[in-house]
């Protein structure tokens, strides 16, 4: 159980999901997120193909976590969620087989089940578990003892992943993962490495290509996904471009977005083959999460609302993070969905400046010179509206 960062009150468990090197039992990648496990949340994983000095120094955890490259095959569950066509196309682009556990077979899933019981056994220590035997939970208020937020946890979880678990003798292997890691890439004396694997020349690139994708035309205002319209001048050669296959159909373009914050997509260019950020076309409008779209698009539907448009969209957001303010110090299911916001998700309100004493003013003189244009005293604007 974790709690928010602003009150420090329990908000609800956290999904968690592990990519594991089955050779060497490296833990190659992890996500921690609210939503539940599913192909997105495979991509988002998003460290395994990456170097992790940077993501180590953004939670402040020292050691080393000496894995990155593109592995040759990947085995996920074999639930519907998993079979999407984000993670099935990432795969394809970086030349990944993408296996699926057979069914009924539950041994083909062994590797990962364990490492969860292992890392399962480390987080039931924290205060705040809900524990997985109902006979330990019994008497134990997980909400009253929790204690680490979301980033406090995953801080946490790495440095037992970095400094411990892959450190520490593996029952099944008789050696760290970490030692098994490098013998695997460096070789051992009775059979040679594979070599060390290149570094990724652009970790963004890895990070986009594993986001959920569209497809979509490019119209004069720009991109629609979702009744939520984006734009940048980036787009403007490919307005009503048609289809090289098919002249009377507008040609479809690949867009990426981060389920974390929506307030802007990546536009993968067809010449160049490189993304570029389009952000909203309301550049005022806040930034939100895939799921506070999700739950307005509920919202709306159960309103009986069946023409939704943009406009619609952000008032239902602008009453949706109101009635949170107001209730998360009072319910958790609240506190949750304040933690689901991306953070600095607008610019900061509109502040008049002070006006200064009258005595402060300079006095503009009785008579101004007809040949300087900037002597002419200059008068604010009542308003000042922003269009594209």
């Amino acid at each position: 159980m974790v709690i928010d960062e602003m009150h420090r009150k329990p908000i609800g468990r956290p999904w968690l999901t592990l990519a594991v090197d089955v050779y060497s039992r490296m833990i190659v990648g992890l996500y921690l997120a609210f939503e539940p496990p599913s192909a997105a949340s495979v991509g988002m994983c998003r460290h395994a193909l990456c170097p992790k000095r940077e993501y180590l120094a953004e939670l402040d955890v020292s050691g080393e976590w000496p894995v990155w490259g593109v592995m040759s095959g990947v085995m996920v569950d074999n639930a519907k969620e998993f079979r999407g066509r984000v993670l099935k196309r990432a795969c394809e682009e970086y030349g990944i087989d993408l296996q699926w556990r057979p069914v009924l077979l539950p041994h083909y899933g062994g590797h990962v089940e364990r490492l969860m019981g292992t890392v399962g056994r480390e987080l039931h220590k924290l205060p705040g578990t809900t524990f997985s035997n109902p006979a330990k939970r019994r008497g134990y208020d997980s909400d009253a003892h929790a204690a680490m937020t979301l980033k406090e946890l995953e801080r946490h979880l790495v440095d037992f992943i970095v400094n411990v678990y892959h450190r520490r003798v593996h029952s099944e292997l008789g050696v760290p993962p970490k030692k098994r890691w490098e013998q695997g890439v460096l070789g051992d004396g009775a059979r040679p490495g594979t070599g060390i694997f290149p570094i990724p020349a652009d970790p963004l690139r890895i990070r986009l290509d594993f986001m959920p994708y569209f497809e979509r035309s490019v119209q004069q205002y720009g991109i629609q996904i979702d009744n939520i319209a984006y734009y940048d001048p980036v787009l403007d050669p490919h307005i009503n471009a048609a289809d090289p296959d098919r002249p009377k159909s507008k040609r479809q373009f690949l867009v990426r977005r981060d389920p974390r914050d929506i307030s802007k997509i990546y536009f993968l260019d067809p010449v160049d083959h490189r993304y570029a950020a389009v952000p909203y076309r309301n550049i005022g409008l806040p930034a939100m999460s895939a799921w506070e779209l999700r739950a307005i698009q509920g919202a709306l539907k159960a309103e009986g609302r069946r023409e939704v448009d943009e406009a619609l969209i952000f008032e239902a957001l602008n009453r949706m993070r109101s009635r949170v303010e107001e209730a998360k110090r009072k319910t958790k299911a609240a506190r949750r969905q304040s933690a689901r916001i991306p953070k600095a998700t607008a610019p900061a309100a509109f502040q008049p400046l002070e006006k200064p004493p009258p005595d402060s003013i300079a006095p503009v003189p009785e008579t101004l010179p007809d040949d300087d244009p900037f002597a002419v005293p200059v008068k604010p604007f009542d308003e000042v509206f922003l269009v594209r």
